[in-house]
């Protein structure tokens, strides 16, 4: 039964627990304050009737009871504020009624029955009230309330009588109009509180709309945030900052991916072209079809041309894993103006139809990197300056050292790069070509590679326009490396 319970009760909706258990909190809380009420007013009622008989009581026991009468009906006597229905008895000392005084509003009641009131008894109760109860045919079961105390002028006693139905009925009628009240007052707290916790709760109204729309791949779906400090601000902070992470990660996964089916794909179209070139020169040969020596030496030639492309491409490729997956660096102050000079020294050996210069600015160059990483980095941006450049031109490489950071130019006077591509330089096998030609030797991994090494020194790297036609290649490094 428990458990069945417990079950029913987890599939009610939170609205309608909060809003069941307030209102029957606040029922019972009406029940108890009606009911404490009703008694306080019970006993106030009844300490008030037990106040009017006492003093009743009391002023006419000094009355002397063959005159009683005469004195009440001529109004000589006047009575306190007695209610309509009271009854007045003058007894003897045996018990017996020697006078009744009956209201107005009396006649046709059963009067209560003083047999055993003698005057001992009477003493014995020291004018303190008492309840008897009395049947009649119109009414069953009549309580009254009285008090006795004996005469002073004569051997009796004299007995003041208040049906205590009155009293009751005032409470019977309180208990229902507060009733009504009560339940007035429950129903409109009910709807009140209905109504204010669907209010605070239709924010969670918009955390599901949000959950479901990200369950259906709108990632960028966002809570409105609320000011202040409140528990449904809160909420939507965290899972705004959550949204903000699941969505940060989507878009790295996806991003990943995309790269990673680009990077297998264009790796496989890279390495397809040299292995078939092998392939296709070891089967000439298999089958007799390269006899003469000279053949077989331009056969071999081309053959190992294409293995040390291949070896290139697989070294750069390893090159850029590497550096994804730790960027180690074996970081030492370096002087990057003697850098600069060896990498220009290389390249004019390696392109002679080029002029090399290097163009100095400030003093200090040294910088915390790790120079064999910013070597490859000068030596490809050189390289592919040169590439590109037209015979006769110049490529400079221009370091400036007034800054606070270390500023290094790579200038060639060639085609340039249109500027929605320069961006797109720096991704992996990107060729401004689209129909991969290799006249010019490269791999597209070149700068990739010198990006990847350029963000592990906490530096950055970019390409604009030479201002007389060409490309400009702008590399910027930290003098420091942080400690992080």
């Amino acid at each position: 039964m428990k458990q069945k319970f417990l079950s029913g009760w987890a599939r009610i909706s939170l609205r309608a627990k909060l809003t069941s258990l307030s209102v029957g909190l606040i029922g019972m809380l009406l029940a108890v304050s009606s009911a404490g009420t009703i008694a306080l007013l019970g006993t106030y009622l009844q300490q008030s009737t037990d106040t009017l008989l006492i003093t009743t009581a009391n002023e006419l026991r000094t009355q002397d009871p063959l005159k009683l009468e005469a004195m009440v009906s001529s109004g000589q006597l006047a009575l306190p504020s007695l209610p309509s229905d009271y009854y007045i008895a003058i007894l003897d000392a045996d018990g017996n009624q020697f006078l009744g005084l009956i209201s107005s509003t009396g006649g046709g009641r059963a009067i209560p029955n003083f047999s055993n009131l003698t005057l001992e008894t009477v003493m014995a109760t020291q004018g303190a009230p008492f309840d008897i109860d009395v049947e009649s045919s119109r009414r069953m079961g009549t309580e009254w309330r009285m008090v006795a105390v004996p005469l002073q002028l004569a051997r009796g006693s004299v007995v003041i009588a208040l049906p205590t139905n009155s009293n009751e009925e005032i409470l019977a009628e309180y208990a229902v109009i507060g009733g009504r009240f009560g339940i007035f007052l429950v129903v409109l707290s009910g709807f009140s509180i209905w109504l204010t916790i669907t209010s605070a709760l239709r924010p969670l109204k918009e955390v599901e709309r949000t959950a479901e729309a990200v369950q259906a791949g709108k990632f960028s779906s966002r809570l409105l945030s609320k000011h202040g400090k409140t528990e449904i601000g809160r909420l939507n902070n965290a899972l705004n900052s959550m949204l903000d992470s699941i969505e940060g990660a989507v878009t790295g996964r996806d991003k990943t991916l995309e790269q990673m089916r680009r990077f297998v794909s264009d790796a496989s179209h890279e390495l397809r072209t040299p292995l078939v070139t092998v392939r296709g020169y070891a089967e000439l040969y298999r089958m007799g079809a390269i006899t003469k020596k000279q053949d077989v030496a331009e056969a071999m030639q081309r053959i190992e041309s294409e293995a040390v492309r291949m070896t290139g491409l697989v070294e750069s490729l390893l090159t850029l894993t590497r550096m994804d997956e730790s960027g180690n660096l074996d970081l030492v102050e370096t002087d990057l103006a003697k850098l600069a000079d060896l990498v220009i020294k290389d390249a004019s050996v390696a392109n002679q139809d080029v002029n090399f210069r290097v163009v100095r600015s400030g003093r200090d160059f040294v910088a915390e990197v790790d120079s064999d990483r910013v070597k490859q980095v000068l030596t490809n941006l050189v390289a592919n300056a040169s590439r590109f450049a037209p015979a006769g031109s110049e490529v400079s490489l221009e370091i400036d050292a007034g800054g606070k950071n270390l500023s290094i130019k790579v200038i060639d006077h060639g085609e340039g790069i249109p500027e929605p591509l320069r961006g797109k330089v720096f991704e992996r096998f990107y060729r401004a070509d689209s129909s991969r030609n290799r006249s010019t030797g490269g791999s597209g991994l070149g700068l990739a590679i010198a990006q990847s090494i350029v963000t592990a020194h906490h530096g950055e790297i970019r390409a604009k326009e030479t201002p007389d036609g060409g490309s400009t290649f702008v590399l910027e490094l930290p003098r420091k490396q942080s400690s992080n």
